[in-house]
């Protein structure tokens, strides 16, 4: 599904975001990115989607080298990835039904197709109820939930999240984890960049470690920090 084959990112002002990481992430993986602020898992996230450019290797997905993609063949590549991150960047005068549905707006979607795949999402993360609020009219973890929503109303192959529960308190970071593994179970990729030490060791998932910019530590159904 998703591959890294010596991908380094060297800034101009000399800082290493990545270095020499190679990584292969299979189809349904569940993957959790850890490791210290500036260890390069939101670098690691934007190479992803082509919202940053790596300074030398190579990067696989489907199959397909992503960096070599045409310009109008990057807006297909992000329909397939949903984009979660710590901010929520909902749009603050749409309603969380609005907000979703902007997502396939976009793309110019069918009119139909929005009134039935939006109330549908909505239900998934448990904001049926909600669909006419604001953001300012949420909590926090439903102004995720929505976030969530937006992210997976196309049916993406890959969902990526940098550090989503930032911002939240330990129970609702234990929803949208939860929720996570859910939209996991149904196929598709998930990848978590997170400092949550208690939601990984908790769900001993796969755990690619990054420590300035190096890959350190990949393990199967790892923990946080590496085991004796």
């Amino acid at each position: 599904m998703i591959q890294m084959f010596n991908v380094s990112k060297l800034y101009a002002n000399g800082a290493k975001a990545l270095v020499d990481a190679s990584v292969h992430i299979h189809k349904g993986e569940f993957v959790f990115l850890v490791g210290p602020s500036g260890a390069g898992k939101s670098t690691f996230i934007r190479l992803l989607f082509r919202e940053e450019l790596p300074t030398r290797g190579q990067i696989m997905i489907g199959g397909r080298s992503i960096l070599r993609l045409r310009r109008r063949e990057i807006p297909l590549l992000r329909r397939n990835i949903g984009i979660v991150f710590q901010d929520f960047r909902l749009l603050a005068d749409r309603t969380a039904y609005e907000n979703v549905a902007f997502a396939l707006e976009v793309q110019e979607a069918d009119p139909r197709e929005i009134k039935q795949r939006v109330p549908q999402t909505l239900e998934m993360v448990g904001l049926t109820a909600k669909h006419d609020r604001y953001p300012h009219q949420l909590s926090g973890g439903e102004q995720q939930r929505v976030a969530v929503a937006r992210a997976i109303v196309n049916s993406p192959r890959i969902l990526v999240a940098d550090e989503p529960t930032g911002n939240l308190d330990p129970d609702t970071s234990w929803e949208i984890m939860q929720l996570f593994n859910e939209i996991n179970k149904r196929g598709t990729t998930v990848i978590v960049a997170t400092h949550n030490r208690e939601v990984v060791n908790s769900m001993r998932k796969r755990v690619i470690a990054l420590e300035g910019g190096h890959v350190v530590r990949d393990d199967e159904k790892g923990g946080y920090l590496r085991e004796a």
